[in-house]
């Protein structure tokens, strides 16, 4: 069709006819235009038909079409690299929350292990505590018991006429005057024997128990072969551990010494038992 075109006087004579008369016109450059959209047109019908294409195309019109390709092309390729772009920032969050996830899992686990460690220790220690809890429970009633039962037995002891009784002890304080030896042999035939004094309180009771006045306790020296010694012991053979002696007391001689209670001060002092007459105090 383009070959038609060129070979056709009549079309080919009206362009130049109209380049001349309008050239020097502003009217022209529009013209001229429209003739190039015409003939393009007819290149596109030509390119469509299987015809062969314009190869004076205007350079203006080939410099657009080339800078349009390269922008279209541009713009594909910053297309493309932001669709890579973002294809790649979005794999390596979800591997980043993958091991996140895989982390956390771990650590709960671990977590948890020590967490179930420790609540077995705790049930361990938990079970001892029980266990000891009641071994002391045991032992408690036990004592419990025996403090029942001595508590009974002190109060359930009786003290006959005459006799008083201070903490487990009955006390009896002999109305007549005698030596040491007689004292102790009263005490015996009472079932009892010369009071033993072995604390502070007992000691207070008796000097109140006493009155005032002076009687044989159950304590005496004796005298190895004729040694002299600090060897003073109770009737029963015990040693004295705990001693109350006046101011002065005791004195050592060639005559063996008994304790009486109680001076002036409350406390004890000797005597001997021949010649010396005193009540006595019996314990039992």
């Amino acid at each position: 069709m383009f070959s038609d075109i060129k070979s056709t006087p009549d079309l080919i004579q009206r362009v130049r006819y109209s380049k001349a008369k309008i050239e020097e016109t502003a009217e022209w450059e529009e013209k001229k235009v429209n003739i190039y959209n015409y003939i393009n047109d007819m290149m596109d019908d030509s390119q469509l038909g299987g015809g062969k294409q314009i190869e004076n195309q205007p350079a203006a019109n080939k410099v657009s079409a080339r800078f349009a390709t390269l922008s279209r092309r541009v713009m594909y390729i910053l297309i493309l690299a932001g669709i890579i772009s973002l294809t790649v920032s979005f794999t390596l969050e979800i591997i980043k929350l993958k091991n996140n996830q895989s982390h956390l899992l771990d650590t709960g686990d671990n977590y948890t292990l020590q967490l179930q460690a420790k609540l077995l220790e705790m049930a361990a220690n938990y079970s001892q505590l029980q266990n000891s809890y009641e071994i002391l429970s045991k032992n408690h009633n036990q004592l419990t018991d025996q403090v029942n039962r001595l508590n009974n037995t002190f109060t359930g002891k009786r003290c006959s006429d005459r006799w008083t009784r201070f903490g487990s002890s009955c006390y009896f304080k002999g109305e007549t005057t005698a030596t040491w030896d007689y004292g102790k042999a009263y005490c015996e035939q009472e079932e009892a024997h010369l009071v033993i004094i072995n604390s502070k309180a007992e000691q207070k009771f008796i000097k109140q128990f006493n009155k005032n006045g002076e009687s044989w306790i159950g304590l005496q020296y004796k005298r190895i072969h004729g040694q002299q010694t600090n060897d003073w012991k109770w009737v029963d053979e015990s040693p004295l551990t705990q001693s109350f002696w006046g101011t002065g007391w005791p004195t050592y001689n060639d005559y063996q010494p008994y304790a009486i209670c109680c001076n002036s001060e409350g406390k004890w002092k000797q005597e001997y038992y021949y010649n010396n007459y005193h009540n006595w105090i019996c314990e039992k």
